[in-house]
C-alpha cells in the first residue's frame, strides 16, 4: 500500500500544501484586520443611496461564502456514492483480513461513537455556541421547528422511496443505504462486465475528487471573506470569542487524545509510549499540513521502524483513513451542536443520538475528501433541522480547526496499526502453541 502512496511522500507535494496553509493564513489575517477596520470606519463611507461600506463588504463576502457552500452541496451526492460502492463493491478477502479485519472494523466503528459522543457530550457542557454572536448568517428559521422522534418515521425515512430523489435532496442516510446494498450486489456479479462497472464507479468518484479539488482552490477567498464579513459586522469582540471557541475546541481534542492513548495503554502496554516517539512526525505533518495524506507515507515508514508488519499498517491504517478519522468525528457532533446552540436550536437527546448515528455512518463515503467535514456537515445538518448557512461562523478558522483534527486522525490510526499487529502476534502464537500440541 505505501507503494501506492509514494507520491504524496514528494518534496514538492509537501511543499505545496504548506504553501497553501500560509495562504490561508495569510488570508485569514488579512480577513480579519480588514474586517475590523470596515467595522471602525465603513458606517461612515457612503457606497450607494441605500447602503454603506459595511453592508456592501457584507454583502459581497456572504455571496461568496453561499457560493462556496452551494458547489460543495453540488458534490456531495454523487462523490458519497461513487466511494462507497467502490470501495465495497473491491473488497478483497486476504489471510490478513480474515484474523484481524472484523476486530479492526469493530475496533474503528467503537472509536468513532466515543469520539463523537465526546465531542457532544463537551459541546452540551462547555455551550461554545450560546450568545457567539447576535448577526447569524440568513437562514430560514420557519423551517426549524420544535423537534419529536418517531421511531416509525425514521426507520421509514431510512430507506429512500428513489435514489435519484435521495441525491436530489442530498438525504446523506439513504444515499448510504443504497449504496451499501448496490455494492454488495455488485461485489457479488463475477465477470469482466461487473470489473469495468466497479472501475467506472472507481473513476466516476476520482472525478469527482477532482471537482472536489477545483471547489477547495477557492478556500483562501472564502476564508477571507467569511472573516471579513463576520469582523465587518462584530468588531473587535469577535477576536476573543473565535479565540475561546479554539480554546475550547483543542481542550477537547486534548481529551480525545487522552482518550486514544490511554486506550492503546490497555490494550498493549508500555509499547505505546514506545510508540509514540516514532509517530510523532508523522504528526506533526499532519498537523502543519492539515492534510492526512500527507503524513500517509511517513507513519507507514515509522510504524516498520517500530516492528508493525508491513502487511499489518498496509491494510490497518489505509483502511483507517477511511473509517478512523477520530479527528474529524470529534469535530463533528462539536461543530454541529455549537451552530445549533448559536442559533438557538432545539436539540434534544434523541435527536442529538440520531444525529451521531448519521454522522457515524455517511461519513464513511468521502475519506480523503479535502474539508470533508465542512462536507459532511452541510450534508447532515439538513436532516436535523440545523441550517447549514451557520457553517460560515466556522470556515474562517477551519484551517485551525483543521490541523487539530488531522494531527488526532494520524494519532488514533497509528495506534490501532500496532494494537492490529499485537492481535496479529497473539493469533500467530496462538496458533503455533495448537500445531505444537497437536503434533
Amino acid at each position: 500500500m505505501a507503494e501506492t502512496q509514494t507520491p504524496q511522500d514528494n518534496p514538492k507535494t509537501q511543499n505545496s500544501l504548506l504553501k497553501h496553509t500560509l495562504v490561508i493564513g495569510i488570508a485569514m489575517i488579512s480577513g480579519l484586520i480588514l474586517g475590523l477596520l470596515c467595522n471602525a470606519y465603513g458606517a461612515q463611507i457612503q457606497i450607494t443611496k441605500h447602503s454603506n461600506l459595511i453592508q456592501f463588504i457584507t454583502q459581497a463576502s456572504d455571496l461568496v461564502v453561499h457560493l462556496f457552500l452551494r458547489l460543495i452541496k453540488m458534490i456531495v451526492a454523487p462523490l458519497v456514492l461513487a466511494t462507497l460502492v467502490a470501495g465495497i463493491s473491491n473488497v478483497e478477502d486476504t489471510g490478513t483480513i480474515k484474523r484481524i479485519g472484523l476486530k479492526v472494523i469493530l475496533w474503528f466503528v467503537a472509536a468513532s461513537f466515543v469520539s463523537l459522543a465526546v465531542g457532544m457530550i463537551f459541546a452540551n457542557i462547555i455551550k461554545p455556541g450560546v450568545n457567539f454572536t447576535k448577526n447569524l448568517p440568513p437562514t430560514n428559521m420557519a423551517a426549524h421547528s420544535d423537534y419529536h422522534f418517531d421511531v416509525a418515521k425514521f426507520i421509514l425515512h431510512i430507506v429512500p422511496d428513489s435514489v435519484m430523489d435521495a441525491m436530489v435532496r442530498n438525504d446523506m442516510l439513504q444515499l448510504v443505504v443504497f449504496a451499501i446494498f448496490f455494492g454488495m450486489a455488485l461485489a457479488n456479479i463475477p465477470g469482466k462486465s461487473a470489473q469495468l462497472f466497479k472501475d467506472g464507479m472507481d473513476t466516476l468518484g476520482k472525478i469527482m475528487l477532482k471537482i472536489t479539488d477545483m471547489v477547495m482552490k477557492i478556500v483562501p477567498l472564502v476564508v477571507f471573506s467569511s472573516l471579513l464579513s463576520i469582523a465587518t459586522q462584530n468588531g473587535i469582540s469577535i477576536i476573543e470569542k473565535y479565540g475561546l471557541y479554539l480554546i475550547e475546541f483543542y481542550s477537547v481534542v486534548l481529551i480525545m487524545w487522552a482518550i486514544l492513548i490511554g486506550t492503546s495503554y490497555l490494550m498493549i502496554g508500555k509499547k505505546t509510549f514506545r510508540l509514540l516517539p516514532f509517530i510523532s512526525e508523522p504528526v506533526l505533518v499532519g498537523f502543519a499540513t492539515a492534510s492526512s495524506e500527507s503524513a500517509f507515507p511517513r507513519l507507514l515508514e515509522q510504524l516498520t521502524k517500530f516492528g508493525v508488519s508491513p502487511k499489518i499498517s498496509g491494510f490497518v491504517v489505509p483502511l483507517g483513513y477511511s473509517f478512523n478519522l477520530c479527528g474529524t468525528m470529534v469535530f463533528l457532533s462539536f461543530a454541529a451542536i455549537f451552530i445549533a446552540q448559536a442559533y438557538n436550536i432545539n436539540m434534544p437527546l434523541d435527536k442529538q443520538i440520531m444525529m451521531l448515528l448519521v454522522m457515524m455512518i455517511s461519513s464513511k463515503g468521502i475519506a480523503g475528501v479535502p474539508r470533508a467535514s465542512m462536507v459532511m456537515l452541510a450534508a447532515v445538518m439538513p436532516s436535523f433541522d440545523i441550517p447549514e448557512a451557520g457553517l460560515a461562523l466556522i470556515i474562517g478558522i477551519d484551517q485551525f480547526l483543521d490541523m487539530a483534527r488531522t494531527a488526532t486522525s494520524v494519532l488514533g490510526n497509528g495506534l490501532v496499526a500496532a494494537i492490529a499487529n499485537e492481535w496479529d502476534l497473539k493469533d500467530q502464537a496462538r496458533k503455533q502453541s495448537q500445531e505444537t500440541l497437536s503434533s
